[in-house]
């Protein structure tokens, strides 16, 4: 019984750790999308007006709509929407303060 029950708790891990994982490779995909949006933006506003409030301001804007779309691009990508990443990080943060709680 202990030994089903320990089997299973690593697979639970290992299933929670994977979901972690793969929340952490999507980052890449948000910052891509920010960088790219950032600097397309800019160059327009500063292709066609010249002025430089409004390239800092199609900067910051094109940073968090391409932020946004390669976070949603991300999510179908991984299938992050089938998984709670939400629960994972919570249980990881948990198992994480049982650790340090241990140790000290």
């Amino acid at each position: 019984m202990q030994r089903g029950l320990t089997m299973w708790l690593r697979s639970s891990f290992k299933g929670r750790l994977r979901c972690l994982k793969t929340a952490r490779e999507a980052v890449s995909f948000a910052i891509t999308g920010s960088v790219i949006g950032a600097a397309s933006t800019a160059g327009v506003a500063w292709k066609y007006s010249k002025s430089p409030h409004g390239t800092a301001l199609s900067l910051g804007a094109g940073a968090v709509f391409g932020f946004t779309f390669g976070q949603e691009v991300a999510n179908h990508w991984y299938q992050l929407y089938r998984m709670d990443t939400m629960a994972a990080q919570v249980k990881f943060m948990e198992w994480w303060e049982r650790k340090s709680e241990g140790q000290s």
